[in-house]
């Protein structure tokens, strides 16, 4: 059983961890054109439920887990919010659809 729980700390190191990576991503590159609002606003809805879930449960593994996924996705959220009038120049095409230069 304490392999098991040892696992489920690392599983849960590892989730949030890709999550933290996808905000540095964008904090570096302030670019989120292809990043779904409505798939991310779906992530931090389930996960919500989620925390109900656990905490009603009494679920310490579980709560903290989908406390670990849902603040991050939560930035995640804000990062689209904030950054979606950006502009970007994509140097592939000769004309930026964008910006037509």
């Amino acid at each position: 059983m304490e392999f098991l729980t040892l696992m489920s700390w690392i599983a849960i190191i590892v989730l949030a961890s890709s999550y933290w990576f996808q905000i540095w991503k964008i904090h570096i590159h302030k670019e989120v054109r292809d990043l779904s609002l409505i798939y991310h606003f779906l992530l931090a809805f389930g996960f919500g439920l989620l925390i109900i879930t656990a905490f009603v449960e009494d679920s310490t593994i579980f709560l903290v887990k989908q406390v670990a996924t849902f603040i991050p996705v939560l930035i995640i959220i804000g990062q689209i919010i904030y950054h979606q009038q950006d502009h970007w120049h994509d140097d592939e095409d000769e004309i930026c659809r964008k910006c037509a230069e």
